[in-house]
């Protein structure tokens, strides 16, 4: 018989677990996360576990301060734990959060552990550096028909400085700042706060709020971070927006754990 795979940090992963489940166990269902997280910390410790709770931690672009963390727990130096108190499933920014976490701290294995349903759910986050090549792709007709291709230029020099400087991995609105900082270097102007209204006869609605940016008042951007490729839904909201705003090119811009991927969208 082959030999049983070992997972990473097995062993120190399933004492982790088993003190997660213990501190559900005595607390109960339906109290909030800093219940849990207590009971949690001491838990660890009675195992004999070196455990650090809610360690601070910051991210620098260009010498600025651009985000301050505070990681759950680290146990053992070896491993980053994130706790939640949901009543879902797990969803695609909590594990964002743990890889944002591991790259932060350079270490390989994370927890996520959720008491917020009916026991301690947990799933394991591997984050390992690596790099693969960037991408592009490009509706037929964005490029021929983009007004000020010296813009989207610039903007595409603008994204590749922050590739350069922070890698793929971290949560979007990392990025987002880190491009922030860029567009106000190179003089590129940026509109954050962009509105959808909306005119329908016997109908009130307050303006909507999205989350794309307006480059120099000629096309949207989005900008998004994830473990594989965007989610459909962000790319096909994003040709809802350029319809609603009677604008014809957008530029989407999402990192995953190994590249960035450009999606080049023309609303015809």
């Amino acid at each position: 018989m082959g030999k049983k795979h070992q997972l990473l940090y097995e062993e120190l992963s399933g004492e982790v677990i088993g003190c997660a489940f213990a501190a559900f166990k005595t607390v109960g269902v339906g109290f909030s996360e800093l219940h849990y997280h207590k009971f949690f910390h001491d838990t660890l410790i009675k195992q004999g576990l070196n455990a650090k709770y809610k360690v601070p931690w910051h991210l620098d672009y260009h010498g600025k301060r651009i985000a301050d963390y505070e990681i759950d727990e680290i146990v053992e130096d070896k491993l980053v734990v994130e706790l939640k108190e949901i009543q879902t499933n797990f969803i695609p920014e909590n594990y964002a959060q743990v890889i944002t976490y591991l790259k932060l701290t350079k270490l390989r294995l994370g927890l996520l552990i959720n008491f917020g349903l009916h026991r301690a759910f947990q799933k394991r986050v591997i984050f390992d550096e690596r790099r693969d090549k960037n991408t592009e792709n490009w509706d037929q007709g964005f490029l021929p028909t983009f007004p000020v291709p010296s813009i989207l230029d610039a903007t595409m020099a603008a994204m590749q400085n922050v590739d350069k400087e922070m890698g793929p991995g971290y949560h979007s609105d990392i990025y987002k700042t880190a491009l922030a900082i860029e567009f106000k270097q190179n003089q590129i102007a940026c509109r954050d706060k962009i509105f959808i209204h909306f005119n329908l006869e016997n109908v009130q609605l307050n303006p909507f709020e999205i989350d794309h940016w307006l480059i120099e008042e000629r096309f949207l951007l989005g900008v998004f971070a994830g473990k594989d490729e965007p989610r459909a839904y962000d790319l096909l909201r994003t040709r809802s927006y350029l319809k609603h705003l009677n604008l014809y090119h957008a530029l989407v811009a999402h990192w995953s754990t190994t590249n960035l991927q450009l999606f080049g969208i023309h609303q015809t």
